[in-house]
């Protein structure tokens, strides 16, 4: 028996995978450019990258699981904990990164992706606890594909980096 909704986890995984190689191409083209890639390039090239990959790997975690003989409460509980964890870890080093790779401030529009991110991180924590509701999957799709979707938002602010020569 399959996992309730795995048409749309792979679905997901797979528009991750193909956003990381939209974001790869944007360096190729600014290197076509003969544009060196600045430090500040350089970390939103791999934040766009590794978003998309992290994207894929959230959306095959629940099938892995419940594939794996996990039940489906478990499985949903247990995904949700992972990618919970995950996702906190990733937020709370983007400032330190920034900071590392351009001496500008954290843009507003990166503060908001950082704090409904967090938020989304505590829905996944209840859906896990299983509090208000019984945990579902569909909380996992909502933030994934969240996730996703506020990278492609940003995804097409950064898009300017690439082709105006900004100053770090």
């Amino acid at each position: 028996m399959d996992l309730p909704g795995a048409g749309y986890f792979y679905t997901l995984a797979q528009v991750g995978i193909t956003f990381s190689g939209f974001a790869a191409l944007l360096m190729a083209i600014r290197q076509m450019r003969a544009v060196e890639m600045s430090k500040f390039h350089l970390w939103v090239t791999r934040a766009y990258v590794q978003s998309g990959l992290v994207t894929a790997m959230q959306a095959m975690l629940s099938p892995m699981l419940y594939g794996l003989g996990l039940s489906l409460d478990m499985t949903w509980r247990v995904a949700s904990v992972l990618i919970a964890a995950q996702s906190l870890m990733l937020i709370v080093v983007v400032p330190k990164q920034w900071r590392a790779a351009t001496n500008r401030a954290v843009e507003f529009r990166v503060k908001l992706h950082m704090g409904c991110g967090f938020l989304m991180s505590m829905v996944l924590l209840l859906n896990a606890a299983g509090w208000p509701f019984p945990p579902s999957g569909g909380v996992l799709m909502l933030t994934i594909s969240w996730n996703l979707f506020a990278f492609f938002t940003q995804f097409t602010e950064s898009v300017r980096y690439f082709f105006e020569e900004v100053a770090d």
